[in-house]
C-alpha cells in the first residue's frame, strides 16, 4: 500500500519499516487476536524485536487507530513522533454522543458482503476508496484489489467489528508528542470530520487537508504526502 513512500523516503536518508497487520499482506493468519488491545501489542513485539527506538510511526486508516491505542496502552514507548494519515479515530463510526463518522449499519452491509461475495466487496469499496477511480489505471485497480485479496476473509471481517465497535476518544489525551494529521477532504471511508476531532483532542497536533482527495490520498497525491512526511521527520 505504501509503495509510493518506500520508494520515494529512503532516497531522503530513513530507515522505512512496513508492519503488514497480522491477518493481512505477508503476516500469519491466526483465528484470534483482532483487537486494538492485541495489534497494539504486535507493534511493541516489533520495536522490541528491532529495538527501534525514536520513531515516527506512521498509521494509515485503521492502522491510524492503532498507532493511537499503541500511545495509550504503550505509553508511546519508543515514539518520537506520531503521523496519523486517514485514520480511523477516534470512532468509526456515529453514536450517540458523537455525530461523526459512518453509519454501524454502513459496516454491517460490509460484513455481509464480506461473508457473501468478498471480491464483489473490495471492488465495490475500492470505488469509494479513492476521490477519483476514473483516473486509476486498470492495472493499479487489479493491484490494489489484490491486496485486499490477499488478506485472511475472517481477519477483514474481525477488523470490521472492531472498526464498528472500538472508541478511542480517552487515548487521544495520552498523547503528548509532536502529531501530524493528514486526512483527504473527500475521504467517504474515514469522513474528514474525524480529523477534526483528533486535531482538537490531541494538544498541539497539526492538521493537514489533502484537497480534492479521498481515502487513498497517500497515492492520489503522493507528492504531497511525501513532502509532508519529510517535513515532519526533519
Amino acid at each position: 500500500m505504501f509503495e509510493y513512500q518506500f520508494t520515494e523516503l529512503p532516497k531522503k536518508g530513513y530507515r522505512c519499516i512496513g508492519i503488514d497487520l497480522r491477518g493481512f499482506g505477508d503476516s500469519d493468519k491466526p483465528w484470534e487476536g483482532y483487537n486494538y488491545d492485541t495489534m497494539a501489542d504486535d507493534l511493541r513485539a516489533v520495536l522490541d524485536t528491532l529495538n527501534l527506538q525514536n520513531v515516527v510511526l506512521v498509521g494509515f486508516s485503521m492502522g491510524g487507530a492503532i498507532a493511537i491505542h499503541y500511545m495509550a496502552r504503550h505509553k508511546g514507548t519508543g515514539i518520537s513522533k506520531l503521523a496519523l494519515l486517514g485514520a480511523a479515530a477516534p470512532c468509526f463510526t456515529k453514536r450517540e454522543d458523537f455525530p461523526y463518522g459512518i453509519d454501524k449499519a454502513a459496516v454491517d452491509d460490509l460484513i455481509h458482503q464480506t461473508y457473501t461475495d468478498r471480491p464483489a466487496m473490495l471492488k465495490n469499496f475500492s470505488e469509494i476508496f479513492f476521490a477519483n477511480p476514473q483516473k486509476l489505471s486498470p492495472e493499479f485497480k487489479i493491484w490494489n484489489l489484490g491486496l485486499g485479496l490477499a488478506a485472511s476473509a475472517y481477519a477483514t471481517i474481525q477488523c470490521a467489528i472492531e472498526l464498528r465497535d472500538a472508541d478511542l476518544r480517552r487515548d487521544l489525551a495520552t498523547i503528548h508528542i509532536p502529531t501530524l494529521i493528514l486526512h483527504g477532504v473527500d475521504d467517504h471511508v474515514c469522513l474528514f470530520d474525524l480529523a477534526r476531532a483528533m486535531h482538537d483532542s490531541i494538544k498541539g497536533s497539526q492538521l493537514i487537508s489533502i484537497e480534492k482527495a479521498g481515502h487513498g490520498f497517500y497515492y492520489e497525491e503522493k507528492e504531497k504526502v511525501n513532502t509532508e512526511l519529510v517535513g515532519f521527520i526533519d
